[in-house]
Order: structure tokens, then sequence, then C-alpha cells
């Protein structure tokens, strides 16, 4: 699942969960977000992949501009739910740097690897459903919520 649509998530159970109980909420929202359908290839594709480059990088630059604009805006529950609901994700991203390769596959303790299990049904025509849910959670947490 992309990075915006966990921390919009996030954003959302924290705007309505008290803050103790938001965030292990936000963080265990991550793991069924990523058992649902979302966009993904296989790491060969991925890292030969021009478009996968591009949609990585706008999700990472759009989850930090989302990140950003709570913290500038003041809404800093909001930011921590979306902070949590986004944590997991951060070991790929170390991985990604590290190695220069989208490969997942090699995966040196438990939680890793049944992270990659629950992403089942993780496959191309996912980014159908992605980019629609981005846009109706983008327009429920921000125009709805973060203006009421």
């Amino acid at each position: 699942m992309m990075g915006f649509n966990h921390g919009l998530v996030g954003g959302a159970i924290a705007y309505y969960l008290p803050l103790p109980i938001a965030l292990p909420v936000a963080l265990a929202s991550h793991f069924v977000l990523d058992a649902l359908p979302h966009y993904g290839m296989p790491h060969e594709a991925r890292d030969k992949s021009k478009f996968w480059k591009i949609f990585f990088t706008i999700d990472t630059l759009a989850t930090f501009g989302l990140a950003a604009y709570a913290i500038i805006d003041r809404h800093y529950a909001m930011f921590l739910g979306g902070l949590f609901a986004v944590l997991p994700d951060f070991i790929w991203v170390g991985r990604v740097i590290r190695t220069r390769s989208f490969d997942l596959s090699n995966n040196d303790n438990w939680f890793t690897r049944w992270h990659v299990r629950i992403q089942r049904l993780e496959r191309p025509w996912g980014l159908w459903i992605e980019l629609p849910l981005a846009t109706v959670l983008f327009y429920w947490v921000i125009l709805v919520l973060w203006y009421r």
C-alpha cells in the first residue's frame, strides 16, 4: 500500500481516537491495509521499471509533504497517527537505499518475513484500487476532518 494512504488512514484514526489508543491502532492499520489488494510487482520488474521508481518517489514526497503539512497546521496527533501507520515501511526504505534494489525477499527476522507474507494481493492492477482510495482518503482527511 502507498505510504500516502497509510499516512492518511493513521491520521484519521488519530483524529477519532484518543492518542494513547490511536497510536497502536494506527500501527495495526498498516498491516490491515497491506493485506488488501494494492499496487505492486515482482522486485525484478520494480528494479527495471521507470514507472515504479517515479511512483515510489512521488509517493514518498507526497507522504513527507502530508507529514509536514500536519505539523505546520498544528495537527500533531494526526501527524503521530500517520507516522505510526507508515512506520513499518521504514524498514524497506532503508533496505532499498542500502541495496539499490526493491528486492524484499531476503528477510532475516520474523517481522519482515511476516510483513512480506501478508502482502499476497500486491499486483500491478492494484494501482486502480490505490489511486481512487488515495483520492477519497485525501478528500475525507484533509478537506473534511482538518477543516471542521
